[in-house]
Formats: C-alpha cells, structure tokens, sequence
C-alpha cells in the first residue's frame, strides 16, 4: 500500500501545507469531512480548506508550529457553508523541509445553537471578522510578520506597496526580498529589535522595471506574551512626498536665482545698451563701409545677450497670470537663444519655420516660453538618447481663429502604448532623471490660456507636439511692425540716464533718428533743465534707476505736481525688469517702457507712440 492508499484509508483528514501556505496534499477524508474535492484544495492557500479560520487563533498556531516545532491541537470552524457548524480537532505536527502536517477530525457533527461551544465558536467568528475588516480597510500599508521577516499576512494596500502582487501570493516570502542589498542587513537588524521595542525604518523597496518607492515604517511586536512574536509592519509610501520636496528645493532655488539676476540684470542690460546702441551707429555710418559687418555682429550679439538676460528674467518672475498678444516667433527665439549651447553640445540642429506674418495668439508671454522650453528640451532629450544626430523643427500656422504650432523632432517616438499617458503628472519614460511634470504643466498651461495639446507620432520616426491657441482679436498686423520706416517729424528729447555710455549711446541713436537731443545724467539736473524759460521738451527718456538719493519715478511725481502734464511725455527705460518695487512703480505710472538694450527700430516706434497723441 502506497502512501496516498494509506493517507486515504484513514478516518481523519489529512492536510500537508507547503512553506508558502499553500496545501501540498489533501487525503480523501479530509475531502469527505470538509466537502471540498482535492482538485480545488491541492496547490492553492490553506484558508480555501479552512475559510472562517484565517486570521483567527488558528493562524498564530500554524505560525507558532513552523517557528518552534512543537505539535499542538487546537479546535477551530470547518467554515464551508457544505458543512456551516462543524467543530474540527485538528493535530498540528512539522514535517520534512518546514511542512506542516494537520490532522483533524469532527469534534461533533452537529452543535445545538444554545450550546457553551457554538456560542464560543459564534463569538470567535465575530472577532475574526472584525479584526479581518480592520486589517483591511487600513489606508496604509500593513503587513504582519515573524521576526524573521516572513509575511504572514497583508492587508490590499500592503500588497499594492510590494508590486501589487495578491496577498496570499506574498505569504511566506521574506520582507528583504524587496529591499536593496545594501539595506537588508538594517531591515533585518531592525525587525529583531522591534520584538522588544518600537522601531522606526527608512528604506527603499525595488521592483523590477519600475522606480523604487521610498518608505518610512513603524514596526511593533503585538503579541510579546508568546515564544513567536508576531510584528506589525504599517508603512507609508513617501515617495510623491520626497519629489514634492525636491520640487519645492528647486522652486526656492529658482527663486533665489531670480533675486540674484535681478540684483545683476541692470548691471548687465546697462553696457549692453551702449554697446548695441554704438554698434548700430557704426553700421548705419556711410564712411565705415569697411567695419559695417563687424559693426553689425557687435549690435546683434549685444541684443542677443540682451534677450536671454530678459529671457532669465522671464522665468525667474514671479506674477499673476496674464492675457495679452503674444508673438509666437519671438518666443520660440527666446527659447533657442536658452537651448543653444545644449542642442549644439547634444549636434541637434533646430530651425523656426513661422511666418513673420502669423497673427498673435492671446495668452501669457511667460507661461507660453515655458511651453515651448519644455517642448524643446523633451525633444532634445529624445534626440540625444538614440546617439545620433538629430533635428528639432518648431513650426506654425494659421487655423481657423487659432494659431497651430508644432515642435517636431528625429527621436525614437512614443511608444504606442503610453502615448495617452504622456500628458499625466507624474508619468516619465526617463526613470529617475525625469519628474513626470513638464508635459503635464505645459497642458494646463494650455488649456488654462483656451487652447488645447497633443502628442503624436510621425511618419519616418520621430513626435510631435502639437499645441493650438486663439488668436489675440485686438493684434496688429505683423506687417505694419516691419522696420525700415521713414522717420517721422523731427523731435525734441530730454535724456534722463546715470550711466555716461549708455546716455551717450542714447543721444546717438535719437540724433540718428534725426531729432534734437538734450542729456543730462542727475535728478537735480533734470528738474533744472526743465524750469528753464521756454523749456519744451516732446518726449523724455527717463531711466528707472537715477542717482543713490532719486528714481526715475521721483522725477515723474516732480512733473505731475507740478501740473503742466510733462509726465504724460515720459518713457521709462531700464534693465530691471524683475524686481517688485520697479514693476509696481511702473504698473502705478501707466507710462511706456523701453527696456534696454534696445535697438533703432525700437526707439522710433516708441517715440512715434509716445508723440502720436
């Protein structure tokens, strides 16, 4: 007689349970006794045999069993509703290689309900259910294990914090198996000391294919009265919580970056200003024909370096939301004055293909330059994972009452299935040197301003982001902003500016420009200049920024008191365009703002429209 014959001549049920909770063998009575057919026990957990037992006193014995080895019997519910009532003696015995070996057998088919017993039997299931509902409904993560580290149990969120895997699957498997190596000595080490005191853990939990979590837990012992403690492990994923700070870390970064190019912004859009201003007189000098071009290459490098300062003020400003006309061009040049040195370093090469004539969009000129950063620097990042060379096309055409605009590049594409997730916060394809955040910002950017986004994938390889604004209703024509205009009547202007280039720099153009230039450098001076009899002036040029003990909008108080309306004549220039007291100022002023450095062309349409009422 082999061994299964014997197992089923027997009159008690027998039940082998594997390492990992599972029922390795099942005899013909233990099938007859509970109603349960072998095919549907064998492999599967041990609480398919006993239902109504797990998490109940059952459980711990089976526990206590596996650790010490030392047989016990305890009386427990058979649990199936084929045979609801019956009380099994079950003998609990270790085996070969950690199996557990249960004997059991009906204690009395049937209990009367008035019976001592079924009223324990119906006061243990009412605990059982309890502690199964509050295990379970738990927020957090909470596992129990042996201070070895086995999981004896897990409630679902416990299960979703080791890879989502179901929570009889985990039962037997070791904690450290999903932590680093470097940390599983510290989780060993402090699952032994939480047996006799609470312990507070940091560790990280990997999964194959995905970034690690981050959690921090508490591990107490809540059984310390008996030879095998059993520890609760309640956790809680930080994660999201240690990215938000990393986020909040850069943010006061940024902001201590944009003090520091506030503070420096002036110092620098200064000189600029003089060294364009010279630069484009040399040009236009008929008599330095031969220095023209390296005139020309001051000029224009100078208002570059203008630009990405005015650019870096831009993002670093901190302001409300606005709703303005919006040139695109000029936008995704600011953007590739930024991305240049990167793209070139990465040997992607982009181009603007927008036509001069494109109609402004209605949006926030700040809000629209990070769009199109971030759009920019996910395809330079796309491009420069595959190795090779690349190109980076940003584009624009006119829709129905919209402007459509396309940032396309020569990477890999988006895979398929993931393309509906890209706008998702969070999401990243770059593993740990991404954030998740850049596309999903850009879309409430977006849709914040009226428009809409979206990511494709193009024929020959490569993606497309594709974004659609409204055009500003109240823009001019494009056409009519075009240089080369005639000048107009000739002017008498009155110079306010500290700095002795940038006020000579000034009078060059504005004599250019054919009209008749008055400089001075102080507040005092001004205000003497102006008291002159027969003093008329037709604009004043007024730097923000005088001498230590004046401002420029001292000197417009000055003239508004005084009653005769000169202030309405004002321009204000500056290379602070960022702090708040300037900003302020200028918004409680009303008065037009030429920001340095700025060109010819600049100067005449900013005196054609100051003089033009």
């Amino acid at each position: 007689m082999d061994a299964k014959e014997l197992l089923d001549s027997l009159d008690v049920g027998v039940l082998a349970m594997a390492p990992d909770w599972t029922v390795a063998a099942w005899s013909a009575a233990a099938a007859r006794i509970t109603a349960l057919p072998a095919d549907r026990v064998v492999g599967g957990s041990i609480w398919i045999a006993f239902p109504a037992a797990k998490g109940t006193e059952l459980e711990l014995v089976l526990v206590d069993v596996l650790t010490d080895g030392k047989p016990r019997t305890f009386l427990a519910p058979a649990g199936t509703p084929e045979v609801a009532g019956t009380v099994l003696e079950i003998r609990i015995t270790r085996g070969p290689e950690n199996h557990l070996v249960l004997c059991f057998r009906p204690v009395r088919e049937e209990l009367a309900p008035e019976s001592r017993a079924a009223q324990l039997l119906s006061a243990l299931e009412a605990e059982r259910r309890l502690y199964l509902q509050l295990f379970s409904s738990l927020p957090t993560p909470a596992l129990v294990l042996s201070p070895g580290g086995q999981i004896l149990d897990a409630n679902p969120e416990g299960a979703n914090l080791l890879g989502g895997a179901d929570a009889a699957a985990l039962r037997g498997r070791v904690l450290t198996e999903w932590a680093p190596a470097a940390q599983q000595g510290m989780l060993a080490a402090g699952l032994r000391h939480a047996v006799t005191k609470r312990q507070d853990v940091a560790l990280s939990f990997e999964f194959a294919g995905e970034p690690a979590r981050e959690v921090r837990a508490v591990v107490v012992n809540v059984d310390p009265v008996r030879a095998a403690p059993k520890l609760l492990f309640l956790a809680l994923d930080v994660s999201r919580e240690i990215l938000l700070q990393q986020r909040l870390l850069q943010a006061d970064r940024l902001s201590q970056l944009g003090a520091l190019v506030s503070g420096v912004a002036h110092e620098l859009n200064n000189p600029l200003a003089a060294i364009a201003a010279f630069g484009e007189a040399l040009a236009l000098e008929p008599h330095q024909s031969d220095l023209q071009e390296s005139a020309e290459v001051i000029r224009s490098e100078a208002m570059r370096a203008g630009r990405i300062v005015q650019t870096l003020l831009d993002f670093a400003r901190q302001r409300p939301r606005m709703q303005t006309a919006v040139d695109l061009g000029e936008i995704a040049d600011r953007v590739l004055a930024l991305q240049r040195s990167a793209l070139k370093k990465a040997r992607i090469r982009a181009t603007i293909s927008i036509p001069h004539d494109l109609p402004a969009v209605s949006g926030d000129p700040q809000e629209l330059q990070q769009v199109m950063l971030n759009a920019v620097v996910n395809a330079g990042q796309a491009i420069e994972g595959t190795g090779r060379p690349g190109q980076i096309v940003i584009a624009g055409r006119s829709t129905d009452h919209h402007v459509l605009v396309t940032v396309d590049d020569t990477g890999p594409g988006v895979p398929p299935e993931i393309l509906d997730r890209v706008f998702e916060p969070f999401f990243s394809t770059k593993a740990e040197h991404g954030t998740g955040l850049g596309l999903a910002i850009s879309f409430g950017l977006v849709r914040g301003m009226g428009g809409r986004m979206w990511m494709q994938n193009v024929e020959g390889g490569g993606a497309r982001l594709s974004f659609e604004l409204p055009v500003d209703a109240g823009s001019p024509d494009a056409a009519a902003r075009a240089p080369g205009r005639p000048a107009g009547q000739r002017l008498s202007l009155l110079v306010v500016e500290d700095e002795d280039a940038v006020r000579r720099a000034m009078a060059l153009l504005a004599k250019r420009l054919g009209h008749e230039v008055t400089t001075v450098g102080r507040f005092a001076d001004a205000t003497e200049r102006l008291a002159q009899p027969g003093a008329r002036y037709d604009a004043l040029l007024v730097d923000v920024h005088l001498d230590e003990a004046h401002t420029g909008f001292d000197l417009f108080d000055h003239l508004r008191t005084a009653g005769q309306g000169l202030e309405q004549r004002i321009v204000f220039t500056t290379g602070d365009s960022i702090s708040t007291q300037t900003r302020d100022a200028l918004e409680r002023a009303a008065r037009p703002v030429l920001r340095k450095p700025f060109s010819l062309d600049d100067l005449r349409e900013m005196l054609e429209r100051v003089t033009a009422g």
